[in-house]
């Protein structure tokens, strides 16, 4: 088995922007979309000083949106980039793409909600904390997962529909505060049409460190609902899932991890994910992980890779075999700060695979390039 890298393709740099978070996805009529969290960056007001702000992260801004682009199946750029409708209180962080049996296009992701600095230092008073840097300016309060939908492959959108609370975190702290787990990473779909969304919660009743949570729908994204399933590990802290569905109503959920030395943590079901079994580390370094479907059956596994070298990793995944006794492939290790990877994959027409992920270039100013590669 091989895997051979055709080219490097920048997908989207521009530097006023701080692009991170890609998701791609090909559509039935051959195009091919690119989502994208995308903030204003202000580094390039400083010129060649730039470059000693490489490793400086701005994963917070209050004008944080979700970006798209549309291109041809030869990866031709169709409509530049365009920002989506933005959430009226807080900024959008994880542009998330899944396409339903029907039609349906949905984006999903989560939102911070931005506070002046004179109000995180009350509520940090209050026993609240914000997320603060000195580089962001203000302070950010996470504040809820959501999906929408698109009936004509993303000219428009719904509104966003904030998914549940967690049933167990109790009442809200805060008023008008939702408190949904943050979701990131591939859903599923059942062999019935229901939709499976995998988050991460801190505040789970009897839980000390995060876990996994689920959300479902079964009217094709427009309403959620909590089931009672949980993915956990006493020592271990699990976040950002992806799901991968094998044949047969088995499930596979990919987890970034902490406390785990950086390796990958899964768990399966045998029932589309209703249930899952055990939780166990597999020894494979990275985060965070993206698992395509590949047409024979197997997975394509990418994922970030922040240890040197840098950059972004893959394997091919047959059904029951060890994660850990594949080959590792190395599909970029050029990056100049470890605040790169999250790659995101896709079948393009021609049947080679699209795999995106965000990369700094030698300013350090963040970009959406893509990998385009070809497997046996």
């Amino acid at each position: 088995m091989g895997l051979r890298i055709i080219r490097h393709q920048t997908l989207y740099r521009d530097e006023r922007f701080y692009s991170a978070f890609p998701n791609v996805l090909a559509l039935p009529s051959g195009d091919v979309l690119l989502a994208f969290r995308r903030a204003p960056d202000h580094r390039w007001m400083l010129g060649e000083a730039a470059e000693v702000e490489r490793d400086s992260v701005d994963h917070w801004h209050f004008r944080s949106h979700i970006a798209m682009l549309r291109f041809d199946g030869g990866l031709q750029e169709r409509v530049g980039a365009r920002g989506l409708p933005t959430y009226a209180e807080a900024g959008d962080q994880d542009a998330n793409l899944f396409l339903t049996s029907t039609g349906r296009l949905l984006q999903y992701g989560f939102l911070w909600y931005p506070v002046t600095n004179e109000i995180a230092d009350k509520l940090k008073d209050q026993g609240f904390a914000p997320v603060t840097k000195e580089h962001l300016g203000a302070g950010y309060i996470y504040w809820a997962s959501y999906v929408r939908y698109s009936e004509d492959e993303g000219q428009s959108w719904s509104d966003h529909i904030l998914l549940p609370d967690e049933p167990t975190s109790g009442p809200r702290t805060m008023k008008y505060r939702p408190q949904s787990a943050p979701v990131r990473g591939r859903m599923i779909e059942r062999s019935d049409g229901s939709l499976l969304i995998a988050g991460y919660a801190g505040n789970v009743k009897g839980q000390d460190l995060p876990v996994i949570r689920f959300f479902e729908s079964r009217d094709d994204g427009v309403s959620w609902s909590v089931p009672d399933t949980m993915i956990a590990m006493a020592d271990v802290t699990l976040v950002e899932p992806a799901l991968a569905a094998w044949p047969a109503g088995k499930v596979t959920a990919f987890h970034r991890t902490g406390h785990n030395d950086d390796r990958l943590v899964i768990a399966a079901s045998s029932d589309e994910g209703r249930n899952f079994g055990p939780a166990e580390t597999v020894n494979v370094k990275g985060h965070p992980y993206d698992p395509l479907n590949l047409p024979d059956g197997r997975l394509l596994l990418v994922y970030g890779y922040r240890h040197d070298p840098m950059g972004v990793r893959a394997r091919v995944v047959a059904e029951g075999q060890d994660i850990a006794d594949t080959e590792e492939f190395v599909i970029r290790d050029d990056s100049l700060s470890r605040d790169t990877g999250y790659p995101s994959a896709t079948i393009l027409p021609s049947g080679q695979i699209l795999i995106a992920y965000y990369i700094a270039d030698e300013r350090g100013l963040r970009g959406i390039e893509g990998t385009i590669i070809e497997i046996d």
